[in-house]
């Protein structure tokens, strides 16, 4: 069953390369996958073999020659809104994992022009084009696109509607969603909604830690890396003391798309994590390791701010607020858990007591990209 993947270079999406490689060396199938890369300072093919080859691939690339990688590959040098269905016409694969798409969090207008050209309209573009003998399409989301909600979250919520939003972002993803299975159903196209957490660094394969890009709550510590030192006053940061994060290692999200990929019956798939990491645990943590000593969590956002709560709250805080200010939302974990026991895996996936690792490592790693 060859397949379409888009995204190839990204967090996730590389992460599928890895898996989807392994698996299929390791059987020594003929299975081909296609990639959808662009050129950029350098050319498609050579941002391919950069993935391949980086230093943060998972330890298990290092039984497979890069040959050996490229010869079940095939790299179509162009950006994913640029294809037409002349590209696609004579190319025999009948699966597509789109995971290509925007996950910039902030609020501004070309933010969310931004957004909704990356994750709605190059959605509704490559659905239009693919070939009639493509039979099944997977979308990747976000466990975020349910919105802001007091409900419990579930993989397949009939007639459910989400109104409030943290931002464009899961906006687009909602809709992205909505789209998906509009256009699906009109092209007799079997669809998986798949909804990734927050993502971190690897945790259950070496090399621990690595992400090639430190994105979302990462953004935490590179703010505290530069401006930690102005927080010469008590600093008080507005949190939802009953409330956490979910996070997911980027290693177990690219299994479960796989698993998901194996197991066509899957319609929708929240992967997130049963077990979530508090505000108030990882906070203080994090502001320590920064020096920062003398903080106070506050159930509203305070007044007559110093000049180091200017800067937070004008800053990383206004992009973040929605996360950690509102309650977090409540995921029904029945099927991600049923997926972690199979995996034999343990059940914080182990987050929680990794987090501070984690954030270490980004510092140590300078917050630096790799292949991205």
């Amino acid at each position: 069953m060859n397949c379409l993947l888009t995204g190839a270079t990204g967090i996730v999406g590389s992460h599928i390369l890895f898996e989807w490689l392994q698996k299929t060396l390791q059987k020594s199938s003929t299975e081909k996958l296609y990639l959808v890369v662009r050129n950029t300072n350098i050319t498609a093919i050579q941002r391919v073999k950069k993935v391949l080859t980086d230093s943060t691939r998972p330890k298990f690339m290092e039984r497979f020659t890069l040959e050996e990688c490229l010869s079940r590959l095939c790299i179509i040098s162009k950006d994913v809104g640029s294809l037409t269905q002349k590209d696609l016409k004579s190319i025999d694969f009948t699966t597509v994992i789109h995971c290509a798409g925007s996950t910039n969090l902030t609020h501004s207008k070309e933010t969310k022009q931004q957004v909704y050209t990356e994750n709605y309209s190059i959605t509704e573009h490559l659905l239009k084009i693919v070939p009639q003998r493509v039979s099944r399409f997977l979308y990747i989301s976000t466990a975020f696109s349910f919105g802001i909600q007091e409900k419990v979250v579930k993989e397949e919520m009939k007639n459910f509607k989400v109104s409030t939003f943290r931002n464009p972002y899961e906006n687009s993803k909602y809709d992205s969603e909505i789209l998906v299975k509009r256009l699906c159903k009109v092209k007799q196209i079997e669809y998986q909604i798949l909804r990734p957490s927050i993502v971190c660094g690897r945790l259950l394969e070496a090399p621990f830690f690595e992400t090639p890009k430190f994105d979302v709550f990462y953004a935490w510590a590179i703010f505290l890396s530069k401006y930690a030192k102005k927080a010469d006053n008590q600093f008080r940061i507005w949190i939802d003391k009953t409330s956490g994060l979910n996070i997911v290692p980027v290693d177990f999200v690219a299994k479960a798309i796989m698993y998901a990929y194996e197991t066509p019956k899957i319609k929708e798939l929240n992967i997130i994590n049963p077990t979530k990491i508090s505000h108030k645990t990882y906070v203080g943590e994090v502001l320590r390791k920064f020096n920062i000593n003398q903080f106070e969590y506050v159930s509203n956002k305070p007044e007559n701010l110093n000049v180091f709560e200017q800067l937070y709250y004008k800053t990383i805080g206004s992009v973040f607020e929605k996360y950690i200010t509102v309650p977090d939302l409540k995921f029904d974990s029945e099927l991600i858990t049923k997926l972690i026991k199979e995996l034999n895996l343990d059940s914080s996936l182990g987050v929680s007591e990794n987090f501070i690792n984690l954030i270490d490592f980004s510092i140590k790693k300078k917050f630096r990209k790799s292949y991205i």
